[in-house]
């Protein structure tokens, strides 16, 4: 399956977009007016919130996120690895490990689950930001689409922090 997500032009919480490759929409992903924790919700059509993700409020070095369920019980932690030549992403899941190993400038991630590669992510140049996520079709896309934003998230924070 391919999904897009793309910032809104004009958002005042940091919404966005979640297409399929046909344009049509699949699910959205909302953000709260003000929050010092970049807290986003990532809902389908009818707005029952699947995933909650929220950067962590106290970092000492490396940006975190988390990815919280419908019954608020935390389900990962996204930390972007320390020291790392590439984008790297290391995340523990109950379904396993999930690596998102991106190129040197953070544009193309290979997603890999215990070692094999279930998906792709490609960021695309624009004024706002925009992925293309291609993901093995028993994967959960709303899941994925959590990871993505907060490693969004992540990104956001560290350019701020600059």
């Amino acid at each position: 399956m391919q999904l897009i997500v793309r910032n809104k032009w004009v958002s005042f919480r940091g919404s966005s977009y979640v297409k399929d490759i046909n344009g049509k929409d699949v699910m959205k992903v909302k953000g709260k007016f003000w929050t010092w924790t970049r807290k986003k919700f990532v809902q389908d059509l009818e707005g029952n919130t699947k995933y909650i993700v929220r950067n962590k409020f106290w970092t000492f070095f490396v940006s975190k996120a988390f990815i919280i369920d419908a019954t608020n019980n935390e389900r990962t932690l996204v930390r972007k690895k320390f020291f790392s030549l590439h984008d790297h992403y290391d995340l523990k899941t109950e379904k396993g490990n999930i690596t998102f190993r991106g190129n040197f400038l953070g544009f193309d991630y290979h997603i890999s689950l215990n070692g094999k590669e279930i998906g792709h992510v490609s960021r695309k140049i624009s004024l706002r930001d925009s992925f293309v996520l291609d993901l093995d079709d028993d994967q959960d896309p709303y899941f994925f689409v959590a990871l993505l934003i907060a490693m969004d998230n992540i990104t956001d924070q560290e350019a701020q922090s600059y």
